[in-house]
């Protein structure tokens, strides 16, 4: 291009103001985003000293580089002046001006997957392992682009980041998917889920809860953990890939109270444990229809409510299904009783009266306080007192 320039050419002066021109503009992109735009994992790649410092830099060799304008014609450009000492300084300046570059590249290709991992770190519980492979991964990367900023070791450390927020994802995606198909029901149990609450036992047990003596807070308790049990079937993985928690559910295990246990497995233990409110509520009758008082009474209903009573004492279980007249007739029969409903607070509260250590007899004393109180002016034979 020398060559030309010394023969007359103006080739090499166009070729060298289109340059000047390209290079202007990269000068003023790079300037623009220095700031606000080098942040990536949540943490700014320069300081404040180095973005002074790079800013001034590239001032530079936007001034120096409009300063060749001027020269547009080939005798013009025979008379530029330009040093050793001039080209050893725009050199530098160029290197900060790829560095730059190079550092808006790596934050514009894997900024994106770092915010996505960011969410993630908060999505799961922060004691999970891949929570503590995603935390010491972030260091070494925002560590390895702290040793040098120069554009070769920032188009190492793309590669670098590249391959390694990749694998940081695909893990997460097989984290997330295996704790959310724990803690949601599938297709499978969630008709299991549907069955339990039209389960004969549970219509049962919502008839019995007619009879003022049962402890019907056993009920609400067991709803209530029926209906924390959540389905969902729809996840897949090109949504999780888009954003960091099931779009369908918003299951976020971090926000799961303690250790959250297997949905199916506490669909099954719920399963079992109808079996045994039931057989409670079931021996609760039993105990309190044999009670002579009660026994007195029956006497007092009509002939089919007693024949009713007395087929289910016999059978010592509950008929299928449990019908409003049996319901009625048992309500009628135990009217004369008064049930007391306390809770495990309540007693607790009773026994800790006077402070703790305690002695068996401070315990048997308290607790024989606690019950008198309770049945203060009635008849404490008639009484029935239902733990909630």
């Amino acid at each position: 291009m020398a060559q030309l320039a010394t023969q007359g050419s103006e080739e090499p002066v166009k070729q060298l103001l289109e340059a000047v021109s390209k290079l202007v503009g990269r000068v003023l992109t790079a300037g623009t985003d220095l700031q606000g735009k080098l942040t990536f994992w949540g943490k700014p790649l320069l300081t404040d000293d180095e973005i002074c410092d790079w800013r001034t830099r590239l001032e530079a060799l936007k001034a120096f580089t409009e300063g060749l304008v001027p020269y547009n014609t080939v005798g013009k450009l025979k008379n530029l002046r330009i040093g050793a000492n001039d080209i050893d300084a725009q050199k530098k300046n160029l290197e900060v001006l790829a560095a730059v570059e190079k550092l808006l590249e790596l934050v514009s290709e894997l900024g994106g997957t770092a915010a996505y991992l960011s969410q993630a770190e908060m999505v799961l519980s922060s004691d999970h392992a891949w929570v503590k492979q995603a935390q010491s991964a972030r260091k070494d990367i925002l560590d390895k682009l702290a040793l040098d900023r120069n554009a070769q070791h920032a188009a190492q450390n793309l590669a670098y980041g590249r391959q390694t927020l990749a694998q940081l994802k695909k893990g997460y995606l097989t984290a997330y998917i295996a704790q959310h198909s724990k803690a949601r029901l599938g297709v499978a149990e969630d008709k299991t889920k549907s069955a339990l609450r039209k389960d004969s036992r549970l219509v049962a047990m919502r008839t019995l809860a007619g009879i003022a003596l049962m402890p019907t807070s056993q009920l609400t308790t067991f709803d209530d953990k029926l209906d924390k049990l959540k389905s969902c079937a729809s996840l897949v993985e090109s949504e999780l890939s888009a954003s960091p928690y099931c779009p369908h559910c918003s299951f976020r295990p971090a926000n799961e109270q303690g250790d959250f246990l297997s949905a199916a497995n506490v669909l099954k233990q719920l399963d079992e444990e109808l079996d045994r409110l039931l057989d409670g509520w079931q021996q609760t009758l039993l105990d309190n229809l044999d009670d002579p008082i009660i026994q007195a009474n029956l006497d007092l209903l009509k002939a089919s409510a007693r024949e009713l009573i007395k087929k289910f004492v016999a059978a010592k279980k509950l008929a299928d299904p449990v019908t409003p007249n049996f319901v009625s007739a048992v309500q009628e029969a135990l009217s004369g009783l008064e049930k007391i409903g306390v809770s495990g607070d309540d007693i607790k509260k009773a026994l800790l009266q006077g402070g703790s250590p305690a002695t068996p007899d401070d315990l048997r004393k308290r607790f024989e306080s606690f019950l008198n109180d309770r049945c203060k002016g009635k008849d404490a034979s008639k009484l029935r007192f239902v733990v909630e």
